[in-house]
């Protein structure tokens, strides 16, 4: 690719540094986007097509910043201090520093999985212009039990669990404060209990800004999360965030309809203040 059309970076956050990629509009600048992605073995699945995404929009004239929450990726920081109001103040710092860079253009917040969880709190909160959300959670607790199910299922098929059997028994280790590997990360009693009541913060009904709850299983509209907010489309299975065995999954569809709602949304977005 031509030189100095994605440059990485750090930010300050605290003592710990976050890691970026600028992807820089290689058209008529239009818009800004930062993309708040999935954790884990979530993140280093689903990498490329995240990567692929960024491009795609910066060759139609968008701004994108690619994070990494501290404690993950290339971002400094202990995942066992990790949080996910930690991580809010991360995709915030990540606004901050688009918004300074991109002056001028809408900017909208887009949030993979557990991103988009993130994603809709702070489009709550801070002056976005909108808010797109690719397969959320219904919640940080329901997302954890549902990476703590591929880990039981592993460990029962590598006998790597020793004594805990169920998802229930990690959740007490965790409770009683020891910290349990999952995934290659060591999950703590303080993730654990950030996750309870951090529910799926969708925008009320009044909100003006645009937003956009996208499901990737192809479901009908009488299943959608948000309906009259929501889309639907069918994304090859396995999901690409969960599984690396389906390189370059074809998603020109979902591309095309995340590019359509930040090109249609920007025109007609007012930024609360």
């Amino acid at each position: 690719m031509p030189a100095l059309t994605e440059s990485p970076g750090f930010l300050t956050q605290g003592e710990d540094s976050l890691y970026y990629v600028h992807h820089r509009a290689r058209a008529e600048r239009r818009a800004a986007v930062l993309l708040a992605g999935p954790l884990g073995l979530e993140r280093a699945h689903g990498y490329v097509v995240w990567v692929r995404w960024a491009r795609y929009l910066a060759e139609r004239g968008v701004e994108v910043l690619r994070l990494d929450y501290r404690g993950s990726g290339e971002s400094t920081g202990r995942f066992d201090e990790m949080t996910f109001p930690r991580w809010e103040e991360d995709v915030r710092t990540g606004l901050e520093h688009l918004r300074a860079a991109s002056p001028g253009v809408p900017v909208f917040v887009h949030g993979l999985r557990l991103g988009a969880l993130l994603a809709a709190r702070v489009f709550r909160t801070d002056a976005v212009n909108g808010l797109l959300m690719w397969e959320p959670p219904e919640s940080g607790r329901a997302h954890l039990m549902e990476v703590l199910r591929r880990k039981v299922a592993a460990d029962n098929l590598e006998g790597t669990g020793g004594q805990a059997r169920s998802r229930e028994d990690y959740v007490a280790r965790m409770e009683a404060g020891q910290v349990v590997e999952v995934e290659g990360l060591p999950w703590s009693r303080a993730l654990w209990r950030s996750a309870e009541g951090y529910a799926l913060a969708l925008p009320e009904a009044h909100e003006a800004r645009p937003w956009r709850v996208v499901h990737l299983d192809g479901r009908p509209a009488e299943r959608f999360l948000a309906p009259g907010r929501s889309g639907s489309v069918r994304a090859p299975r396995p999901f690409f965030w969960t599984t690396s065995n389906r390189l370059l999954p074809e998603l020109e569809e979902l591309y095309a309809d995340g590019m359509g709602f930040i090109a249609g949304g920007g025109a007609r977005a007012e930024v609360r203040s």
